[in-house]
């Protein structure tokens, strides 16, 4: 049980570590943190398909 905590509080801290620099990235930009938010999710779907982002490569 404490290892499934332990993920969860980690997993919660990239959240917020990834909400935070979106926030920033859009006020830097001056734009809406939604568009900014769904050009990063894009972004990373395009990586992900193109095989960019692969599971398990360091």
């Amino acid at each position: 049980m404490a290892k499934n905590e332990d993920t969860r509080d980690a997993s919660l801290r990239v959240s917020k570590k990834t909400r935070d620099s979106l926030k920033a990235a859009a006020a830097v930009a001056g734009r809406p943190l939604y568009d900014v938010t769904n050009e990063a999710i894009n972004n990373y779907l395009a990586s992900v398909k193109s095989g960019g982002a692969r599971k398990g490569k360091k």
